[in-house]
């Protein structure tokens, strides 16, 4: 990875998302930032201002003489800014029309149109952050709870980057040792004896493995985790779903048959982002629109990270119920046996013997009985003692995967 500063051309990108709002940025970087910038702007000049500074002026355009917005412009010169080159942000009026003649003013005074995620390539290629930091920012960005901003910021504070610099410390520290063996035979040195190097090897394994182990809980902050919500008609699979939505987005009747598709949603849970997917009741059906349904549900468990399989304890154990706990018996899931509030008729004695009693969750989902519970059920499944994600640094990282990486990013990030 590059450790000194390297000359690109000057990119332009809008910074913030289209549409209305109070203010709008438009970003550039590069070696002729501040005097492209400059060519647009009335008020200071920009290339005689001090680093890290905000000027008021407005936007006109060179040609024409055009009055285009009132802005405040802030101008940071390389290296101390994001990229390590020269950074001018404009902060505009918020709006699509300002905001791009803006930018088309910016490239027709010689700015190049930046690419997704460009402003961060540069970063790390001029040895600002390493992969795992840059990877950080777009966990930063898409981070949907709290737990996840605060795990993407840690590592963007380079927490990872020391753990596995200490790692990579520790492997060239034993392999310098078994050089020195080898070329020096004759001088008195420590011998690494395969027994030193064999509890060596399998400490540093041991410690890779633990990050692995973790990148799947990772990928589950960015992204959410895929919890299907599964049953047979009617036994409180939509009303869960409202439940732990705070609102009626799923159609709630005692008519059977009434979920026929399925519905997606996003929910905090103890700071784990959650994909509720509501499946429609898996039972045997006649109705063609119903069964394309059905099917769909069978799809959504073998995709799921996590089944939330709801019974009804009001009535006794079906075929049907049997049939789904084998379907999900090698999925990460919860039983949740609602309709507590109503008369027992489920024997409980029979469901333990096809489930761990430890997988029970027992709600009443109207009175909101049992809902910490499970809460709390699906927080320690998956992040119990859970404290890093399992990345590389990107020391010696090809140039695929920093294509990849940063092409995943939005313009003017």
């Amino acid at each position: 990875m590059a450790t000194s500063i390297t000359a690109y051309d000057t990119i332009a990108a809008i910074s913030t998302p289209p549409g209305e709002g109070a203010i709008s940025i438009v970003r550039l970087s590069g070696e002729k930032a501040v005097a492209t910038a400059n060519k647009v702007f009335k008020g200071k000049n920009l290339t005689r201002v001090k680093s890290h500074t905000i000027h008021y002026g407005h936007i006109v355009d060179p040609e024409t003489g055009d009055l285009i917005d009132e802005v405040m412009v802030s101008v940071m010169l390389a290296p101390k800014t994001f990229t390590r080159e020269d950074v001018v942000e404009i902060n505009c009026h918020g709006g699509i029309v300002a905001t791009n003649r803006i930018l088309q003013l910016l490239l027709g005074e010689g700015a190049r149109m930046a690419e997704p995620g460009e402003f961060t390539k540069r970063a790390f290629l001029n040895g600002r952050i390493d992969l795992t930091e840059a990877e950080s920012v777009m966990d930063l960005i898409r981070a949907k709870t709290d737990r996840a901003m605060q795990v993407a910021v840690n590592q963007l504070d380079g927490n990872l980057h020391h753990l596995i610099k200490q790692l990579r410390q520790e492997i060239l520290e034993v392999l310098a040792q078994v050089e020195v063996n080898i070329d020096y035979p004759e001088y008195d040195t420590d011998e690494m004896t395969t027994k030193m190097l064999l509890e060596k090897a399998q400490t540093v394994k041991k410690a890779i493995e633990q990050l692995l182990t973790t990148a799947s809980q990772g990928k589950v902050l960015r992204e959410g985790l895929a919890t299907a919500i599964v049953g047979r008609p009617n036994v409180g699979k939509s009303s869960l779903l409202n439940h732990m939505l705070h609102e009626d987005k799923a159609i709630v009747t005692d008519v059977a048959g009434t979920t026929r598709d399925v519905l997606e949603e996003y929910v905090n849970v103890r700071g784990v982002p959650l994909k509720l997917v509501d499946t429609a009741g898996i039972h045997d059906t006649t109705d063609k629109v119903e069964k394309i349904g059905v099917e769909r549900s069978r799809q959504a468990i073998t995709q799921a990270d996590l089944i939330l399989l709801v019974l009804d304890q009001s009535e006794p154990l079906t075929t049907e119920d049997k049939q789904l706990l084998a379907a999900t018996a090698d999925k990460k899931r919860i039983i949740v046996l609602n309709k507590q509030d109503l008369p027992a008729r489920l024997d409980t004695a029979a469901l333990l013997q096809l489930v761990d009693a430890d997988e029970i969750i027992k709600t009443a989902i109207p009175t909101s009985d049992g809902m910490d519970a499970l809460d709390e059920r699906i927080a320690k499944l998956f992040f119990g003692g859970w404290d890093k994600l399992g990345e590389i640094t990107g020391e010696s990282a090809p140039d695929e995967l920093i294509t990849q990486l940063f092409s995943q990013f939005c313009l003017g990030k």
